[in-house]
């Protein structure tokens, strides 16, 4: 059987609050019960004052209690004095309290009441009457000294029907008290398991229909509880799941137009080419395989990409010189950088630079940076373009600066420019730009290496790329 959570928090509120009264109905009953008994044994040792100041009297007198075997009748009348006073005649019995009233067999007397003495000691002076009750003691004192003990029943202390009337009466209000606390109580938490339950019913009806796919779904953020922090981030993971959906609606689109615009060219270059309306000359056939170096550089791109995503690119780790990887990246590609008017400057320290990382990956990296670097500079012989490369050693990281010249990026742009197909409008465009993919590679090598990479305005009037790689401990 289903029990649903609002009847399971409501049972529990009710349990706890029923296991709470009832600790608070035991301790009070104990601590009444004792500052009950405390209070008879008050009275009781008031109404023994006389016995026991008497008693003490004797002790003085003779000096030891020797004469108590003399007087051993004389005790027992004192004791019956004290213990039968004339008001309590004719009165009934307690249940359960020995009718020490009753004449003793064949005379008329009243009973000897139980009681025993014994001296400092502990030994037994003098005893009278019978009980099977637990006795109470007294002490007797001479002169501020303890001489002996004087022990009576303890039932004997409810002396008064009154008493035991008072104390079933607080019994009785504390227990009435208590149910009534246990009403309150379920009273209060049947609608408070229901503001709790609340939100967590719009939890589970939001999260189901953001399983159906509607992930426009939200939830009310009130308060500042763990409610409150689970509809947010609920909340959050809606936004989520929504963005991702856009971006891969968007990632499909982008990705077919990718794909389109190099097939379109082949396609009608190549229909030219059967109709006859142009010629298979050099001119053609360089544009046919410019067309299709672009499309395997977009394939390649989005491969390695792919990879990256699944956590799939391969890196051998290990200790190396990163100066000496970005100076032989900038080696191989300064042929090209001369061809795109391009000047390079790369400062740096002239010792290593050492860190951790994979020589074929951060290659990768520093490629992909130069072909933005190609793509996106403008350069002539008359004014030529530049790229400046700065690269700092601190203990504990390494910071590498890349600068180009213009033209610059937008500020609404940087945050955009690791984004996987992302090209800025203008003269960063689909014809003298490249796939949109390198900084996206680029950052995910780079964060796989345990550094952050960013990009901000260049001085020079360009881009500028701020790289930071942990520096590796020699």
């Amino acid at each position: 059987m289903r029990i649903r959570l609002r009847y399971k928090l409501f049972a529990l509120l009710l349990l706890a609050n029923a296991a709470l009264a009832s600790a608070i109905l035991y301790a009070n009953s104990r601590a009444f019960s004792d500052s009950f008994d405390t209070y008879l044994n008050q009275v009781q040792y008031r109404r023994l004052s006389p016995l026991l100041d008497r008693l003490a009297d004797e002790y003085r007198r003779e000096g030891s209690w020797d004469f108590v075997d003399d007087r051993a009748e004389h005790l027992a009348r004192i004791g019956r004095r004290f213990f039968w006073p004339e008001h309590r005649r004719g009165r009934s019995e307690r249940p359960g309290e020995p009718d020490y009233r009753r004449a003793r067999q064949g005379s008329g007397d009243k009973p000897d009441p139980p009681m025993q003495l014994r001296s400092a000691s502990g030994e037994l002076v003098w005893r009278i009457g019978a009980s099977d009750k637990a006795l109470s003691w007294y002490a007797i004192e001479v002169d501020g000294e303890a001489v002996g003990e004087l022990g009576v029943p303890r039932n004997l202390r409810l002396m008064h029907e009154f008493d035991q009337v008072f104390a079933e009466q607080q019994r009785r209000q504390l227990f009435w008290i208590t149910l009534i606390a246990l009403s309150l109580a379920a009273a209060i938490a049947i609608p408070f398991a229901a503001a709790i339950v609340r939100p967590i019913s719009r939890l589970q009806g939001a999260s189901a229909r953001l399983a159906a796919g509607d992930y426009s779904q939200r939830l009310p953020e009130q308060g500042r509880d763990e409610l409150a922090d689970l509809a947010r981030d609920f909340n959050h993971l809606a936004a989520a799941l929504a963005d991702n959906l856009s971006a891969r609606q968007r990632w499909v689109a982008d990705i077919s137009h990718e794909l389109r615009t190099p097939v379109a060219v082949l396609q009608a270059e190549l229909e030219a080419l059967r109709d006859g309306i142009s010629r298979p000359d050099p001119e053609t056939l360089n544009s046919l395989h410019q067309e299709i170096l672009r499309l395997g550089r977009l394939i390649g791109d989005l491969h390695e990409l792919s990879l990256a995503d699944a956590g799939a690119l391969s890196y051998r780790m290990h200790s190396l010189d990163l100066m000496a990887v970005l100076r032989q990246a900038l080696e191989h590609a300064r042929p090209l950088m001369a061809q795109r008017c391009i000047s390079c400057t790369l400062k740096g320290p002239d010792t290593a630079v050492p860190v951790r990382g994979d020589n074929e990956r951060l290659t990768q990296l520093f490629n992909n940076l130069i072909r933005n670097t190609l793509d996106y500079t403008e350069g002539s012989a008359e004014q030529p373009g530049t790229l400046v490369i700065e690269v700092q050693v601190t203990p504990e990281q390494v910071w590498v600066s890349w600068q180009d010249s213009p033209p610059g990026v937008p500020d609404e742009a940087l945050s955009h420019l690791f984004e996987r197909l992302y090209r800025v409008d203008g003269s960063r465009d689909r014809a003298s730009g490249g796939s949109g993919l390198g900084l996206a590679i680029a950052r995910e090598i780079v964060h796989a290496h345990g550094g952050e990479i960013r990009a901000t305005h260049s001085p020079l009037g360009g881009l500028a790329l701020r790289l930071t790689l942990p520096a590796a401990r020699v």
